[in-house]
């Protein structure tokens, strides 16, 4: 097993905060230890407007169920870096991935800036043609309604973990505006505009294909995982949820 490093002190001068801050293209802001601010809090109005929690209080959660001390976890679409050092908070042994090799630069500033250690990669995780390690979790938060074929995705991703948290957003039970074929079989759904490689939230591609709730449980179990749905909530873009599953 890799040990995973210990967090260490790191005090930042204010003119270099200034230089991280100014240079790089941050579209979120956390609070240091000092109550110093890294990255940006009016980079885009209406979203990350205020200070990222850390951890976050899914992280929070999924610690108290699984215990991350030491667990092989695989973040999917590390962004900016926050759950990233939200999971190693716990001690988690974290590989964090993202399709835009801008945002692994912040991620690795951001750990560093908290004194915290992980392996940060550029990866499209629609590339089916990567082979993935085993993991203890795969912490999969607000990338998944960013995909165009989901499916495909799950389905390579699932055999490679023993529990997954998936958070995102899903179309209505009776959304059918759009179908998507994967293995033989045909699912409805909703076909989300996604805003193009400069829009910082977005995918990979112009369209990106939501499933439904019920589609997205069945996967899991399918896939032999017994899922929990640990929120629900009604958001300006549509219904997100969060999913914890393990394997039964």
């Amino acid at each position: 097993m890799v040990a995973v490093l210990p967090r260490f002190e790191v005090r930042l001068r204010d003119e270099d905060l200034e230089q991280l801050n100014r240079t790089l293209p941050w579209y979120a802001g956390t609070e240091l230890a000092d109550g110093r601010i890294l990255g940006s809090l009016d980079a885009r109005p209406g979203k990350r407007e205020s200070v990222q929690p850390i951890p976050d209080k899914r992280i929070a959660k999924l610690d108290a169920t699984l215990d991350l001390a030491d667990k092989k976890v695989l973040e999917i679409g590390c962004f900016e870096g926050i759950h990233t050092i939200g999971l190693c908070s716990f001690g988690a042994e974290v590989t964090a991935v993202d399709l835009r090799p801008i945002n692994v630069v912040k991620t690795a500033v951001r750990l560093a800036a908290y004194g915290y250690s992980a392996t940060v990669l550029p990866l499209d995780v629609e590339d089916s043609t990567i082979d993935l390690p085993d993991y203890d979790l795969i912490f999969h938060c607000g990338v998944l309604y960013h995909l165009e074929d989901p499916v495909k995705h799950l389905l390579r991703l699932l055999p490679r973990c023993r529990a997954i948290y998936l958070d995102t957003h899903v179309a209505e039970e009776t959304a059918n505006d759009a179908t998507l074929t994967a293995e033989g079989r045909t699912y409805e759904g909703h076909e989300h505009h996604e805003a193009g490689w400069a829009d910082p939230f977005s995918g990979r591609g112009t369209q990106a294909f939501w499933l439904r709730a019920s589609d997205l449980v069945g996967l899991l179990e399918e896939a032999g995982f017994r899922a929990e749905r640990w929120s629900e909530r009604e958001e300006r873009n549509g219904r997100r949820v969060g999913l914890f599953a393990t394997r039964s």
